[in-house]
């Protein structure tokens, strides 16, 4: 049987690197599509700056989980104060954040990309770029939602 140190801190790992690794893709796809934009229409870095940040947003959500596997286990403080059963049961709840982190991240950062494309011909359409983008956001806060149930509610009972 693993330690529930590893386990616990496993659990992060699965939230934090999914949602860095998910976070990482979706901003490298609008960036590379905006850095082309930027090439021949500096004037519009304020417009790609947002679309490029906004598939950021999931490493937050797994870091935040991350944080609360290591509160509620005690690992903050530096000694653990759940045991094996427990500790599996928080890396079990890491895995809805960290895989819709990692699949909206991507996701959303392709969608951004497009949007760039409403920018550089209708910069005043920026909004409509936020708002196709930002709907793959609730795909990563549903996750984020459902691996807090389980680590308070499900692992309680």
């Amino acid at each position: 049987m693993f330690d529930a140190t590893v386990l616990a801190l496993l659990g992060v790992s699965i939230a934090v690197g999914l949602g860095a690794i998910g976070s990482s893709i979706g901003t490298m796809a609008v960036a590379r599509v905006g850095a082309m934009l930027l090439s021949k229409e500096p004037n519009k870095f304020p417009q790609v700056l947002v679309l490029t940040a906004l598939p950021s947003s999931q490493a937050l959500y797994g870091f935040l989980f991350g944080i609360i596997i290591l509160l509620q286990t005690g690992l903050l403080g530096g000694e653990i104060t759940v045991d094996s059963n427990a500790a599996f049961g928080y890396m079990i709840a890491a895995l809805p954040v960290g895989v819709s982190c990692l699949f909206s991240g991507i996701a959303q950062g392709r969608v951004a990309a497009s949007g760039i494309k409403i920018v550089s011909e209708k910069p005043e359409n920026l909004n409509q770029a936020i708002v196709l983008s930002a709907l793959l956001e609730s795909f990563a806060i549903f996750g984020l939602i459902v691996s807090i149930i389980i680590a308070f509610v499900g692992l309680a009972v």
